[in-house]
């Protein structure tokens, strides 16, 4: 499915819409949420210092034919910018000792001069004191999405659609496929798109890594697994990188 192809029109109008949520939301900490768990088979802490090498790189990223994200930055902090717009605080806000991020841009692969804008996918990691204050950050996070509550400014509809484990060796995974708006009526002048957001989640050891990816669309189908579920493998084994 292309999805890329049949949306051009509104990502290229939406230039400044999607960003610019991720900069207004607050600061409320969140209470822990019962989310979908997995059996991790290992709990280890990782010995390794956290670095931008335990992000995903160009070659771990997915989309569709004719589309993929690349990383424009990687940097050690939250940055300055929410990494998801119903996160309450950042990950050093749910207890992380260091935290690590990567920004990414969806270029067209077939004709590199096509500008494609509006959209944006985000990874942050974080590590903990231990596996417990991983387990408990993962939880609270995924609980941030169950409603998005409080909402950035904007934003007057969230839905949630579903909370789905996904099996990663050795770790606790899940990704939650929500939809948010309104899209601006200059994007969308009929009032049929919407904020596609397909948020994972994932903890290993005494790291959790979140990744976060919006589109403005009106179907997000993808036959061989979600762009998010494609990548949470190798973002978790990004994680045991030394």
């Amino acid at each position: 499915m292309n999805h890329h192809r049949r949306t051009r029109l509104l990502l290229c109008v939406a230039a400044l819409a999607a960003p610019a949520l991720l900069t207004a939301c607050g600061a409320e900490k969140s209470a822990d949420a019962d989310a979908v768990a997995g059996d991790p088979t290992s709990t280890d802490a990782v010995a390794d210092d956290l670095t931008t090498d335990h992000l995903l790189t160009d070659d771990d990223t997915v989309y569709s034919d004719g589309a993929d994200w690349f990383r424009t930055s990687a940097f050690e902090g939250d940055g300055q910018d929410v990494f998801n717009p119903c996160a309450r605080q950042s990950l050093k806000g749910t207890g992380a000792t260091s935290v690590v991020r990567a920004d990414f841009e969806l270029r067209n692969t077939e004709d590199p001069s096509a500008a494609i804008t509006g959209d944006f996918f985000v990874q942050v990691v974080g590590e903990y004191a231990d596996t417990a204050a991983a387990e408990k950050a993962w939880s609270t996070v995924n609980g941030w999405l169950e409603e998005c509550r409080p909402r950035p400014a904007g934003v007057s509809d969230y839905r949630s659609l579903q909370t789905r484990k996904v099996v990663v060796p050795g770790s606790d995974a899940v990704i939650t496929d929500s939809h948010y708006g309104p899209v601006p009526k200059e994007v969308d002048e009929f009032g049929d798109a919407a904020y596609i957001m397909e948020t994972g989640v994932l903890r290993k050891g005494n790291r959790v890594t979140v990744l976060t990816s919006v589109i403005i669309g009106q179907d997000y189908n993808f036959l061989e697994g979600t762009p998010v579920e494609q990548m949470l493998a190798p973002a978790g084994e990004h994680l045991d990188q030394g």
